[in-house]
């Protein structure tokens, strides 16, 4: 198991595709499709997207305690939003940084790196996670894949 405690100094911009606003159900098959229709008509079309281009899915509980899922990318500044799109704004602080070497291994490890939080008195911020898939991951290239945990405060 791969895990650091990293900082980030910026946040993040995310925009991409709303599971909320596409109406999908929340299940592992709806991702699946988002991923797959975000990388088909959306991912190249962001506009103000980083290069190289970052792809992110947020898992968030916003307004109060409904669940939301974006699958898109980090841009430099936010502009007009296409209609199934939305934002979210990744905060500057300390994360910890749990490191995949695949896709599939990502959230195989979420309860190890609740445990090893725990163990080292760390407290997760449960309102949002992120998932960071680098250049190349969807192109099946050696790649790291991670998850960013928001620590709230060392116990």
């Amino acid at each position: 198991m791969n895990i650091e405690i990293v900082k980030l100094n910026e946040e993040i911009k995310v925009v991409g595709l709303s599971y909320r606003l596409l109406g999908l159900p929340e299940t592992i098959e709806s991702l699946y499709t988002m991923w797959e229709m975000y990388g088909e008509k959306y991912r190249n079309k962001i506009k103000n997207a980083i290069t190289p281009l970052v792809d992110y899915g947020v898992n968030a509980n916003t307004l109060g305690a409904k669940h939301e899922y974006i699958a898109g990318c980090a841009v430099t500044q936010i502009g007009r939003l296409d209609i199934n799109c939305v934002y979210y704004i990744v905060p500057p602080g300390q994360y910890i940084k749990h490191i995949c070497r695949n896709m599939e291994d990502l959230f195989k490890y979420e309860n190890d790196v609740k445990t090893w939080a725990e163990a080292n008195k760390i407290a997760i911020d449960g309102n949002y996670m992120v998932e960071v898939y680098p250049a190349g991951t969807f192109e099946n290239r050696d790649v790291e894949v991670y998850t960013l945990y928001p620590i709230t405060r060392p116990e």
